[in-house]
């Protein structure tokens, strides 16, 4: 009997990330919603060109730069801490090593962020710097993806199993 509440309780705790995640992300749905310029999403979204970068910039109010850098910020490290856990529990039991497209996401997901901050504030100065940022972000979408088939994987791999 206590082995059966224990699979159950640790269920439960394992959803608790996933959850955290949905409410970040539905915050953060909705803060990126009023820094759009136009059809442009935030940079977080999409792989900018110099023009397009120029245009979201210069089209963003006051307003919107102070959401951007406060309280989308904080949604985006809120979502991005809670994707990484509730990507990485499935796989930690088989070793550090599975982990480490979610710590690599995490990485590209903060320098981005600081890229984007830099952008908001000093603004942009040359094509360089739009093709970092562009980097970045296919990066960490790219290492999200990873993750999250390796993730899917492990649950898979723990299901064919009996776990």
């Amino acid at each position: 009997m206590k082995g059966a509440f224990d699979m159950k309780a640790s269920r439960f705790l394992a959803a608790v990330p996933l959850v955290l995640a949905g409410v970040a992300y539905l915050v953060w749905n909705h803060l990126a919603g009023q820094v759009r310029v136009g059809d442009l999403p935030p940079f977080d979204l999409h792989l900018y060109d110099f023009a397009d970068a120029q245009a979201y910039l210069a089209g963003l109010s006051d307003g919107a730069k102070a959401i951007y850098l406060g309280p989308l910020h904080r949604a985006d490290y809120a979502l991005m801490t809670a994707l990484a856990v509730t990507l990485a529990l499935p796989v930690w039991k088989r070793g550090w090593v599975w982990c480490l497209p979610v710590v690599l996401y995490l990485v590209f997901d903060v320098l981005e962020n600081r890229v984007v901050s830099d952008f908001l504030t000093q603004g942009l100065h040359e094509v360089g710097e739009v093709a970092v940022l562009s980097a970045l972000t296919g990066l960490k979408f790219g290492f999200l993806g990873v993750a999250a088939v390796t993730a899917g994987w492990a649950l898979g791999c723990g299901a064919c199993r009996g776990r």
